[in-house]
């Protein structure tokens, strides 16, 4: 079951250490399994909204993009075909670093600078779509940083849950149990 430190914080004010909450589930016969932290290899990434499209001078399956990303505008060169304008996308501009330790700078594309680029789930590590840019919802504010606009600042724990434990079978369960051994208040929601 995945468990995210966010939803666990909801019930009980639990430590910002992550070892100390491994290890605290650990204890409690709640094995975890693995920890992830989808956008701690993510830096420099913003919400920008695509301004303009225009032919590349020098290549049929590359465009020229405007974009607006909250400080600024630029222009990228971009070879998705699922770009359009009022498209809200992920920017990876000049200094930005994707999954993989990549940093991104200024490159000529066929003749053309390219400020960074426009990011597809797989570039931002989100998943194995890699057909276009990913769209994102109308309702992001331009130059948002992409981890805290997606919650991808979040720790998100993987525990197994054994069969002799139902009352861990949920997000409510984990924190009570959090909340019991680390001797914190437990909060339930009035439904």
């Amino acid at each position: 079951m995945r468990a995210p430190l966010s939803w666990l914080k909801e019930f009980t004010p639990l430590p910002d250490d992550v070892g100390v909450i491994t290890d605290a589930l650990n204890q409690l016969g709640l094995e975890v399994e693995a920890v992830e932290e989808p956008g701690r290899e993510i830096n420099g990434v913003v919400i920008a909204r695509v301004l303009g499209l225009h032919p590349h001078p020098d290549a049929d399956k590359l465009r020229l993009v405007d974009i607006e990303f909250g400080v600024g505008e630029t222009q990228v060169v971009c070879g998705a075909p699922n770009v359009v304008v009022g498209m809200v996308v992920a920017y990876a501009g000049s200094g930005a670093t994707l999954p993989g330790g990549f940093t991104l700078e200024p490159r000529k594309i066929r003749g053309v600078l390219s400020d960074g680029m426009l990011c597809s789930s797989r570039e931002l590590g989100l998943g194995e779509d890699h057909d276009g840019i990913l769209d994102l919802s109308q309702e992001f504010e331009s130059g948002t940083d992409i981890c805290e606009a997606m919650g991808l600042d979040d720790v998100v724990f993987d525990v197994s849950i054994t069969p002799n434990r139902p009352d861990a079978m949920s997000i409510i369960g984990i924190a009570r149990d959090l909340a019991a051994h680390f001797e914190l208040e437990f909060t339930l929601p009035a439904p």
